[in-house]
This record gives C-alpha cells, structure tokens and sequence, in this order.
C-alpha cells in the first residue's frame, strides 16, 4: 500500500546548492512529499528560499517548510472527516471566491476613478453636520511633559523657563537632560497617552484642566506638565483631533457611492439582455 506521504531526500540535497530559483509557485518538476492525494513540487517549496541561503541553511528550511506542509495537509484531512453533514463546502468556497472578486475589482475601480481630494471646506462641512456622533470616550488635550532625571542640575531655572513658555531654552535643556519629552504643543492628544509616560496613579486628571504648569517628583525622576487646551470625556472631540478619520469617513462614502453606481450602470446595460433572467414579475 503506498505511504500517506514520502519525501525525495535526494532531491532536497540538490536543492541546497546555491543558484538561480524559480520566481513564481509553478507547479512542475520533481515532487518532493505527497499526502494522499496532494503532491509538494520541488518548484513550489524553492521559491521560497532566498538565492543567497547558504547550503546548510537550505536543506534546514527545506526540511522545515516540507514539514508544515505535511502538517497542514494532514490537518485538513481530519478536517475534511469531520465536516458536518449539514455544511456545503462548494456552496461556501463559490461564495468566498465570489467575495474575494469583487473585493480586487472594487478596490481597482477605485483606484482608477475615486477622486482622493478631501478639501478642508468638506471636511469641516462633515464636522459640522456630524460632530454630536464622534462624543469623546476619555479626556483630549493639547499638552507638552518632560521628564528628567531629579539629579539633572539647574532644574529650578528649567522650570522657570518653562513656565514663562521660553521654548528655546526649554528644548535646549531637554535634549540634554530628559529621559523623555514632546513639546508639541499644538496637537491633540489623549490623556491616556500623557498617563503612560507617568507613573501610575501620578496626577488626577482634574488637575490636568486647570492650563496651569505642573512640576512633580517621584523617587528618580521629575515630572513637568503643562496642558494648554483641554477637553473633557463626553463632549464633542476638537476638529483637529478627529480630522484624519473624517477624511477616510469621507473617502468611505464616496467609494462606496462609487461602487453603488457601477453596480447600477452594469445593471442598466446588461440586465435586459441574454445572459440575465429574471423569473419574477
């Protein structure tokens, strides 16, 4: 009775040898495992060692993807024991085929003819008309922090400067003392993003809405904050903060009208002739 599978070892040394690998899965030339029914060619499993693997390295990742192979065949043998009776595979491979082209074919056709042009006007045009669906989950705010290593000298004359808002000799201080530090002042940021850079349970987020600076120490290090603009949980997000998603937003809806009206036009053009039936009246 012939084995489940069996594999060329033969061929696996001459596949060490360095040289020029099929570009490619062609199924041809010699098979190198088989499983039941199912047969690994040598060109598939060589395409997927790169040209400059050494020989020893060759026969290790040969023997490897050869294995996996076997494995997964094996596998979708008790698989296919298993099946309920109840399941249509045909039904559901012709469904999932069906899906996957007309995936490829949308996002071609949109590729080809969906204007990606977003102008600022229709993005805060959205904004306007839609902001009451985008309520914030947890607190925003336009923030720098530092921080710094507590046996930093000078840090009390940081912190003057900081205070004041001089960012020249700020930034200057910290890059040559800070540990950590985002002085960008001027984009949104989650509070939960600012919480991860302190330790645990450092600040209450009450204190973080007064726009005031914040100098605060733990054992090894000093903390410096200072909130410019802040929003709270439960309120409609700042134009800025959501203004990326918007956009794909945006874009979404017109792919989507993009697609809707191909779908129309094919219907329109094809519906009345020979190759489409409609039984219902």
């Amino acid at each position: 009775m012939k084995p489940i599978y069996y594999i060329w070892w033969c061929v696996l040394a001459g596949l060490s040898c360095k040289g020029n690998l099929m570009n490619g899965a062609a199924k041809e030339g010699p098979i190198v495992a088989e499983v039941g029914d199912k047969k690994l060619f040598k060109s598939e499993v060589a395409n997927l060692i790169g040209s400059s693997t050494d020989a020893e390295d060759s026969i290790r990742i040969m023997k490897g993807l050869i294995n996996n192979w076997i494995k997964d065949q094996l596998m979708i043998i008790e698989a296919e024991k298993s099946l309920p009776a109840d399941i249509n595979l045909n039904k559901m491979i012709e469904d999932y085929r069906a899906s996957l082209l007309l995936y490829n074919y949308e996002t071609r056709l949109a590729g080809e003819l969906l204007d990606t042009v977003i102008t600022q006007q229709q993005k805060e045009k959205y904004y306007n008309d839609n902001a009451d669906e985008y309520v914030l989950s947890e607190p925003v705010a336009k923030y720098i922090v530092a921080k710094i290593p507590s046996k930093a000298k000078g840090l009390d004359d940081f912190y003057k400067e900081w205070k004041k808002g001089n960012s020249a000799p700020v930034t200057a201080f910290c890059k040559q003392n800070a540990d950590y530090y985002d002085l960008n002042g001027h984009k949104w940021q989650s509070i939960s993003e600012l919480e991860s850079i302190l330790p645990k349970n450092f600040i209450a987020r009450s204190l973080l809405d007064n726009e005031e600076s914040i100098r605060k120490k733990d054992k090894d290090f000093e903390y410096f904050i200072k909130v410019n603009e802040y929003v709270d949980e439960n309120q409609n997000p700042p134009f800025d903060y959501i203004q990326a998603k918007i956009e794909k937003v945006l874009l979404n809806e017109r792919k989507r009208d993009l697609i809707k009206q191909k779908k129309q036009q094919l219907f329109d053009k094809m519906a009345s002739g020979s190759n489409v039936k409609i039984y219902v009246n």
